[in-house]
Parts: structure tokens; C-alpha cells; sequence
């Protein structure tokens, strides 16, 4: 795994998902295309490296989202870190470079942590009652981010030889 590689993407990312994500948005529905890029990296990186970088990657849409008013630094660093753990443990039962196993991933641990971090955000409230609107908000993310991910996906991995990971077959 190249680390410049990854700086510059996810920084790259991190700007297109400020400028370019409200564009694309469905009503208040963003794509999170930090946590693609996370699973991306899940999916691919060696460990330790990838949980390294999917924890990262976190802790940048934390800060980025401190920086709006909305949130505690930690929590989707935490999120990004286990969701990244949970992938690799598992990724060797799945088609890798399949769109559905990329989409299915992706949908299952957004949701998970959008959802994590929607009940960690209320308990912090002091049980004030949550938004009705909370869980649908994270299911609609979590697909919306989802629906995302084959393309990036298949995007980085035309990208191979750049970024150091090595897919399991010759593009």
C-alpha cells in the first residue's frame, strides 16, 4: 500500500465530498464517498494498513463535520476503524471485484455506521427523543452511498499499480 497514494485520495475525496456531494444530493440525502473509499481500502489493503486508513478516513469526515457544527471528533473514526476490521475478516468469502459484493458491503456497514452513530449522537443528547426522521435519513445514506460504490470501485481499481493494492486478477 502506497501511503502518498492514499493522502491524495483521500484528500481528493474529502474535497469532492464537500463541493461536488451536496450537488448530487437527494433532498438531504448525501453519498458518503469517504466510507467508499474506506471500503475500498477494506476490501484490498493488507493489514494493518487498511484499518490504519479506513480509521483515517474517518477521523477526516469527523473533522469535517465538527468543522459544520455536527458532531464529536471520534465517533465515525471509531465506526470507519471496526466497520474496516469487520470487512477484512470476512472479504475472503466474497467476489472482491464483483459490483454486487462492492454495493452489498458497502450498503450493510454504512447503514451500521450511520446508525451507530445516529444512537451515539442521541445518547450524548441526554435521551432527548431522537428525530423520527434519524433511522430513514441512515437507511437512505447508507443506500445512496452504496449505489456509489461499484463505480468508484471500479475507478480505483484501473488504478492498481498507483496505489499499491493489488486486485486478484489482471484488469
Amino acid at each position: 500500500m502506497k501511503w502518498t497514494a492514499f493522502c491524495i485520495l483521500a484528500a481528493a475525496t474529502l474535497v469532492l465530498q464537500t463541493t461536488v456531494g451536496p450537488v448530487v444530493a437527494i433532498q438531504s440525502v448525501r453519498p458518503n464517498w469517504m466510507f467508499v473509499l474506506a471500503v475500498f481500502y477494506a476490501l484490498w489493503g493488507p493489514w494493518p494498513d487498511a484499518a490504519i486508513a479506513a480509521w483515517l478516513l474517518g477521523l477526516a469526515v469527523d473533522l469535517q463535520s465538527a468543522a459544520s457544527g455536527g458532531g464529536r471528533i471520534g465517533l465515525y473514526a471509531l465506526c470507519f476503524g471496526a466497520a474496516a476490521w469487520v470487512m477484512m475478516r470476512i472479504r475472503s468469502a466474497f467476489f472482491r471485484d464483483h459490483a454486487v459484493t462492492q454495493f452489498v458491503m458497502t450498503a450493510v456497514f454504512a447503514l451500521a455506521v450511520e446508525l451507530l452513530v445516529e444512537a451515539a449522537r442521541w445518547w450524548t443528547l441526554g435521551g432527548a427523543s431522537p428525530e423520527r426522521q434519524a433511522g430513514w435519513l441512515a437507511f437512505f445514506t447508507a443506500l445512496y452511498t452504496a449505489a456509489w460504490a461499484p463505480y468508484m470501485h471500479w475507478l480505483l481499481l484501473r488504478f492498481h499499480r498507483w496505489t499499491g493494492l493489488k486486485p486478484a486478477h489482471r484488469l
